[in-house]
């Protein structure tokens, strides 16, 4: 099949597929205006690199702090169609299906952190906080192992990939949520998300 007809095939399906979808807050279920946004918004930016790409779902406090990306159903979806567009991957309607079935009823965040032994972010852990209330996660996956960066062996030594997955039925989608990432030994890290602008 031609690689060009696949969004537009992915569009047509998503119209005719999620017509009858509610049209409630993105963190949640997306309606099938929602799910042509984002298969547009991948193509019409396929070529970005990954930090453009994502601007509108990251909080970056600097090399060496940390930074965390918010995963939507919306970036998710954006993203997948970034590489069909780019002729990395084919992005089929099952596809789609799947991002929903695994987003739905969750607000995951992938959180990059910064410390000094191989295995310091093994017990690493988060919580959310919106207007004093904490929330905490209903699946944590946090690194085994980090990476050197490109300091090593000067500080910061390591970087790991965290991702902590939350019931967004706690959780205000139209309010500012703070994302606060708890290392052993290390001082708390806290990204600040307004969700209420958030796809």
């Amino acid at each position: 099949m031609n690689k060009k007809l696949i969004p537009t095939l992915v569009l047509t399906w998503c119209v005719l597929s999620f017509s009858s979808l509610p049209s409630e807050a993105v963190l949640t279920d997306l309606t099938k205006e929602d799910i042509q946004e984002a298969v547009q918004y991948g193509m019409d930016n396929k070529d970005a690199a990954y930090l453009e790409f994502f601007k509108d779902w990251r909080v970056d406090l600097g090399y060496g702090v940390g930074s965390a990306r918010a995963i939507t159903p919306f970036s998710k979806i954006a993203f997948e169609a970034k590489h069909s567009e780019s002729g990395d991957v084919t992005l089929a309607p099952e596809d789609i299906e799947g991002i929903l079935k695994e987003s739905k009823g969750k607000l995951a965040f992938g959180v990059s952190a910064y410390g000094e032994v191989k295995d310091f972010a093994r017990d690493a852990g988060a919580i959310i906080i919106q207007e004093g209330k904490t929330v905490r996660p209903v699946e944590s996956r946090p690194a085994v192992k980090a990476e050197p960066t490109h300091a090593w062996p000067n500080p910061p030594s390591y970087r790991a990939i965290c991702y902590y997955y939350f019931d967004v039925d706690k959780i205000d989608p139209n309010g500012i949520v703070t994302l606060v990432v708890s290392v052993p030994d290390q001082k708390d890290v806290e990204f600040k998300f307004d969700l209420s602008g958030m796809r």
